[in-house]
């Protein structure tokens, strides 16, 4: 659609802060039952950004008009395998399919670099992203419980 573009990680080696924003927005809304919230950003490049696995070509990142709105983060093993890090959209973007847009995009590159296995993570309650992870076809190939107790 007009004023929507598709950039990667790449495009944004000289400020990665845009992405941090939209990470942290996305991921604090996760439902999870060990809610996340990214406040700091030295923080984030060392652990995310920075990290050995992060594939930044491979990452996708949604625009409309010049925002951020949208991403996909990849990680992979420098072989065949490709991990979906964190599939996101900034609230005011939501509903008009741009994460799947973003993982599309990010997927069909790592197949032409040559990966050959696709990974993902969901928690169960994530009912819009375990859509679009069906319509992509991925499975279920192992599962995590948490068990969770109040000390007190």
């Amino acid at each position: 659609p007009a004023g929507v573009g598709l950039l990667t990680g790449a495009d944004f080696e000289d400020d990665p802060r845009p992405l941090f924003e939209a990470d942290a927005e996305t991921t604090s809304d996760e439902p999870s039952d060990t809610p996340v919230e990214f406040a700091d950003y030295e923080d984030w490049l060392a652990t995310t950004w920075r990290r050995p696995a992060f594939d930044h070509a491979l990452t996708t990142v949604v625009t409309v008009d010049g925002q951020v709105a949208a991403f996909s983060a990849a990680e992979t093993d420098g072989m065949t395998r490709y991990w979906s890090a964190m599939t996101g959209t900034r609230r005011a973007f939501r509903g008009r399919g741009l994460a799947k847009l973003a993982k599309n995009a990010s997927l069909h590159r790592a197949r032409a670099a040559g990966y050959t296995d696709a990974y993902t993570g969901n928690d169960a309650g994530n009912g819009p992203m375990l859509a679009v992870n069906r319509w992509f076809g991925y499975e279920i190939c192992a599962t995590e419980v948490r068990h969770v107790h109040e000390i007190g």
